[in-house]
């Protein structure tokens, strides 16, 4: 049993080194979320159903896009794509007039904005303060219940655990040119938060 735990060690260190070459080399893959885009938004003084935009944003753009209300407005139809021409924005503009019978004015009501490209620690940074501090208080909280283990058992292995499972969460994404999206930080907190359960059901069968 002990070999096949240095084995997968091994294996799991090859692939987050691994994994730090390729994002060192050629990056990550951002989803549309996090990449270099544009986004369209539209004020519609009727009310409308966001599918039924999303619909004529795919007829005009493809599928490669994301459509929502706006952050504070729920009469502003947001459009992100990698890029909308003038073309496609007039386009898109009268298709909703002629589906909800309603005048646009492109000047007043449309307004185009150019996303810049994400950086990963774009991406984590709002995150890294409160998972140091839960993973400081979990370790406290192990190394006064479990203190009979030892620092090593109780400190040092929970803490290499969740680095190396992070990490080898990340180099999947680069490795794999898996894109990163709104979900990656959620699948990012159940592999934290699973790795902390796996510790503690661990140092109490010890």
């Amino acid at each position: 049993m002990k070999i096949i735990k240095r084995i997968l060690l091994i294996l799991v260190v090859i692939a987050i080194i691994a994994g730090i070459v390729m994002a060192s080399l050629k990056g990550f893959n951002y989803g549309l979320l996090y990449s270099k885009s544009q986004r369209m938004n539209i004020y519609i003084d009727k009310e409308f159903n966001i599918d039924e935009i999303k619909d004529i944003a795919k007829e005009v753009l493809g599928d490669n896009i994301l459509v929502q209300y706006g952050t504070h407005f729920s009469s502003v139809a947001s459009i992100v794509a990698k890029e909308i021409s003038e073309d496609q924005q007039t386009s898109i503009v009268e298709k909703i007039q002629e589906k909800f019978e309603t005048e646009i004015d492109q000047e007043e009501h449309v307004v185009i904005m150019n996303i810049p490209q994400v950086q990963f620690y774009d991406v984590i940074s709002s995150y890294i303060v409160p998972v140091i501090i839960i993973s400081v208080i979990y370790l406290l909280f192990l190394a006064i219940r479990y203190r009979k283990n030892g620092f090593l058992e109780t400190v040092v292995i929970p803490l290499m655990n969740v680095i190396l499972a992070l990490g080898l969460y990340v180099s999947i994404f680069a490795l794999a040119r898996i894109p990163i999206n709104d979900l990656f930080i959620e699948f990012a907190i159940l592999v934290y938060v699973a790795t902390l359960l796996i510790n503690t059901i661990e140092l109490n069968k010890a």
